[in-house]
């Protein structure tokens, strides 16, 4: 028999036996009446929604990462410029092969760096994603009220 409308108590969530009971066991689940309007109304002990929250935690981790991911920026290239003007400078005999080796270095930073930048701003964005999908569910929910549609 499939089931029907009435089955089940949304509240509740137990099942409402709609067919007669022949045998003379229990049934494995007691029986519970459906609650007045039950389909109708959400949880009521869940509270008021309120109109918007604030997580101060998470906007200072997300401006810390920005800052993080610019000092980085601002920290690698100058090093690596004033380490490369430094070679050029200090360097009399065999520059070329200096410079080789610094390019080494050079290129193994500026990964990193691209790596390190690129993570800490997702990381950021992230954040900020999951602040707008909670902002965005929470003014669902307040325009919807606390009544099934």
């Amino acid at each position: 028999m499939p089931l029907q409308e009435n089955d089940f108590d949304a509240v509740s969530l137990k099942p409402v036996t709609s067919r007669p009971n022949n045998s003379d066991a229990k049934p494995a689940i007691d029986s519970q009446p459906p609650t007045p309007n039950a389909r109708n109304l959400y949880n009521e002990s869940a509270g008021i929604y309120p109109l918007q929250r604030e997580y101060p935690t998470l906007r200072a981790t997300q401006r810390i990462f920005r800052i993080l991911a610019y000092a980085t920026v601002a920290l690698v290239i100058p090093g690596l410029l004033i380490r490369f003007l430094w070679i050029v400078w200090s360097t009399q005999n065999g520059i070329l092969n200096e410079v080789g080796q610094f390019s080494l270095y050079a290129v193994a930073s500026l990964f990193g760096m691209v790596a390190l930048v690129g993570t800490l701003l997702t990381a950021s964005e992230g954040i900020e994603l999951a602040i707008d999908v909670q902002d965005n569910t929470l003014r669902i929910a307040n325009q919807s009220g606390r009544r099934k549609p």
